[in-house]
C-alpha cells in the first residue's frame, strides 16, 4: 500500500519528521521489516496540485499486490507547523487556503452525494507553540476540513507542543499512525 505525506514546514521540524517517516517506509520495503505500507511519496502541502492529488484522490486506490491487504482508502499523512499568530507555513498556505474553500462537486465516478475526499484515511500531526495564542492552528484546520471534505480519520490529532518538547507528543504518534491508517484504509 501506498502513503501520501504532506508537510508545511517553517523551521524544518515538520519536513524533517515528514521525511525521516517517508524514508522509514521505503527503505522498510525493501527490508524484512514489515510495515503495512509498501511506499511513501513525500512532499511540501502546496504540491497538491501539481501532483494532481484531489484527482488521484478521487479515485479507487490501485489494487494491493496481495489479495489480503484489500485497500479501500488512500493513506494520507499531513505534518503542519504553525507559525506566527496562527499561520500555516509558507509551504503549506495555499494546500489550507484550498481546503478552506466549500468542497468541489463529485468527482465523476463517484455518487453525486459522495464527497470529494470519501476515499481517503487521514493522520494528522500538528506542530506549534504553547506560548503562542493559536497553539497548532494549522494543524488543526487542516484535521477539521479534511474531515469536512468528507476524509476518514484513522488517528486523532496529535499536537506536539515546542515548549515542552515535541517528541514527548511526536514519538507515540510515530509508533502508532501508520498501523491505524493501515487499518482504516483496509476497513479492518
Amino acid at each position: 500500500m501506498k502513503v501520501y505525506i504532506l508537510y508545511g514546514s517553517a523551521t524544518g521540524n515538520a519536513e524533517y519528521i515528514a521525511k525521516d517517516l517517508a524514508a522509514s517506509i521505503n527503505n522498510a520495503s525493501s527490508s524484512a521489516d514489515a510495515l503495512p505500507f509498501t511506499s511513501a511519496d513525500c512532499m511540501e502541502m502546496n504540491h497538491f496540485k501539481r501532483k494532481k492529488l484531489l484527482e488521484t484522490w478521487s479515485s479507487p486506490p490501485d489494487p494491493s499486490p496481495t489479495p489480503s491487504q484489500i485497500q479501500n482508502k488512500h493513506a494520507v499523512i499531513a505534518i503542519c507547523s504553525t507559525t506566527g499568530n496562527g499561520d500555516a507555513p509558507e509551504n503549506a498556505s495555499r494546500f489550507l487556503r484550498f481546503l478552506k474553500k466549500p468542497p468541489p462537486p463529485a468527482a465523476a465516478g463517484a455518487s453525486s452525494s459522495s464527497p470529494p475526499l470519501h476515499r481517503v484515511a487521514f493522520a494528522v500531526l500538528g506542530l506549534g507553540d504553547t506560548n503562542y495564542d493559536q497553539f497548532c492552528a494549522s494543524g488543526k484546520a487542516i484535521d477539521r476540513k479534511l474531515a469536512e471534505w468528507g476524509g476518514t480519520r484513522a488517528v486523532p490529532l496529535a499536537c506536539a507542543d515546542e515548549a515542552t518538547g515535541l517528541e514527548a507528543t511526536v514519538e507515540p504518534w510515530l509508533e502508532g499512525v501508520l498501523g491505524g491508517l493501515a487499518a482504516a484504509c483496509t476497513g479492518e
